[in-house]
């Protein structure tokens, strides 16, 4: 039960920072930082969601929905900020970088935690 409160919170914090992160920097920035900021948000999310798991040991009902589905629902900084016909066509490759690319080194990075960290601590 304190797994599924935990993630809750996991969740809305981490909504917002993401979303100030969207706002402040992502949309702001240069592509390549973009890109930059992308990958670390990403290993960021996935690094607290592994670290939430191992911390409160869910089930495996709990761990899947809860933890790894709910961590990629985070992963997207900019997921519901933005309405997808007012992004202009300049800026339509940040924008899809900015929605995927965060996922995709989310889903990364939790498979090499979740399989290389036990072989890396013993």
């Amino acid at each position: 039960m304190a797994f599924f409160f935990a993630s809750l919170a996991f969740m809305y914090v981490g909504r917002k920072l993401g979303w100030a992160l969207s706002r402040a920097a992502l949309y702001q920035t240069p592509f390549p930082v973009c890109l930059a900021l992308c990958v670390v948000w990403g290993s960021i999310v996935a690094a607290g969601m592994w670290g939430l798991i191992g911390w409160l040991q869910p089930g495996a009902i709990l761990r899947w929905i809860m933890g790894y589905a709910l961590g990629s629902y985070v992963a997207i900084p900019n997921f519901g900020l933005v309405n997808e016909s007012t992004v202009p066509n300049f800026a339509q490759a940040q924008h899809l970088a900015i929605s995927n690319l965060p996922l995709v080194v989310y889903m990364v990075s939790m498979v090499a935690l979740v399989y290389g960290m036990p072989y890396l601590l013993g």
